[in-house]
């Protein structure tokens, strides 16, 4: 989802920092997480985070920096933070099960699941299956586009439901054939959402918390969030609070406002567990796609000098996430964050070194998660370097094996995308 302007400024020495560790011992010394994580955020300008590393040497929970300019409240480990996309993991599970109980199956094509939720004019939507949502293959267009982000911005207190989400993408063209071309779109899991509350019969927040949260025990995570919860944390760009946008989002394209905890209860739920997935359907979804290796259903894949990684990243105006579980270790990561970074250094990857150094695992070999280049999320607004200027434009999709990341420039259309090297991207500056 979009990403805006990050935030210009420094975290005083003075901010509260916390942090929370179990009995056992840490894998990587508290203190050790506390100062990456300060300098991080010191570093990137963002106000607050969390970072919480969970596995068999230990659980350690660090926090620092500011939850809420206004009031003055400090980042706790149990602060609630918007997640974007990685609630595209959530969605997932949830029509997984369905598939399951066999109120779904994977073939199915979208038009027989919609219910009254018409798709006659929204491109790929009579062929695609229920599986191409999944995957990102289905070549839907994604509903962020020009004109949805300024009426977002004209009225950001608005909830809005699949139908008034998937009309910004009407008449827009595919991105591709269905099943055959890996295209990331928001809509594909827009209609995920609204095909899970059609199957089960309850709105999608009810199918969430009855399908995942309870199941995952997450009992600190809602779909949306009320603006009066003192426990949030307040998104920040250069324009300020921005945060009502994420906090009315209750669609299947990011719908949770979670802790680092929550997060640590789902992956351990759904990767470790099993609690979530019957074996056979959880190796389906962590089976990288036929259109793209490094994407199963609902998770970005990858495998680096630490092993098998899966978990999604999330990235929207004023808050970002990287979770991620490192199957082969049966460890999880999360850093949830109330700003949008300016470089492409990825925090989890450092993390990772630290604690995997003495142990590598398999051949390098980077994916989504750990490719180092936060900067090309799909939604955000970046800047493209172009015969010496700088252009804004928004990130059209994940990048591709060479990190090439691709772009629709602000003002233009499909025809003139690109993909372009992480070298000519930054955020936006002012």
């Amino acid at each position: 989802m979009a990403a805006g302007a990050t935030l210009a400024r420094r975290i005083g020495a003075a901010a509260l920092t916390l942090l929370v560790a179990l009995a056992a011992p840490a894998a990587v010394a508290d203190d050790g997480l506390q100062r990456l994580l300060d300098r991080y955020l010191e570093r990137e300008g963002v106000d607050g985070g969390v970072l919480l590393v969970s596995g068999p040497g230990g659980r350690t929970v660090v926090a620092s920096g500011i939850a809420d300019r206004r009031r003055g409240a400090r980042v706790t480990p149990d602060t609630r933070f918007y997640i974007a996309s990685a609630g595209k993991m959530a969605t997932a599970v949830a029509v997984l099960r369905q598939v399951e109980d066999g109120r779904l199956a994977l073939d199915q094509p979208v038009r027989d699941l919609a219910g009254p939720l018409r798709l006659d004019r929204l491109a790929n939507a009579a062929r695609a299956r229920l599986v191409d949502l999944l995957d990102h293959s289905s070549g839907i267009p994604d509903y962020i586009t020009d004109a949805y982000v300024e009426e977002e911005r004209a009225r950001p207190g608005v909830a809005r439901d699949a139908a008034t989400l998937l009309a910004f993408a009407t008449g827009e063209p595919a991105t591709g054939a269905v099943g055959k071309h890996y295209s990331y779109s928001n809509s594909n899991y827009v209609l995920l959402g609204h095909i899970a509350a059609v199957a089960d019969g309850q709105s999608f927040p009810q199918v969430l918390r009855r399908r995942v949260l309870e199941s995952a025990g997450m009992t600190a995570t809602t779909v949306g969030a009320d603006p009066g919860d003192p426990t949030l944390a307040h998104g920040y760009t250069d324009d300020g609070d921005v945060s009502l946008p994420s906090w009315m989002a209750t669609t299947g394209d990011g719908p949770l406002v979670t802790t680092a905890g929550d997060l640590e209860r789902f992956l351990f739920a759904l990767f470790r567990d099993g609690r979530l997935l019957g074996p056979a359907t959880l190796e389906r979804m962590r089976t990288p796609s036929r259109s793209e290796p490094d994407a199963g259903l609902g998770l970005e894949l990858w495998s680096d000098r630490w092993g098998r990684g899966m978990g999604h990243t999330g990235s929207y105006d004023g808050f970002e996430a990287d979770v991620r579980y490192y199957a082969d270790r049966g460890t999880a990561m999360v850093l949830l964050m109330n700003g949008n970074t300016s470089s492409d250094d990825a925090l989890l990857d450092e993390v990772a070194e630290r604690l995997f150094a003495d142990r590598p695992a398999g051949r390098e070999a980077k994916g989504p998660a750990a490719s180092g280049t936060p900067l090309c999320r799909p939604g955000r607004a970046v800047e493209v370097l172009w015969e010496g200027d700088w252009y804004p434009a928004r990130v059209r999709g994940e990048p591709d094996r060479n990190g090439a990341c691709p772009v629709r420039y602000d003002g233009y259309g499909s025809e003139d995308d690109e993909s372009v090297p992480p070298k000519r991207l930054r955020a936006p500056r002012g």
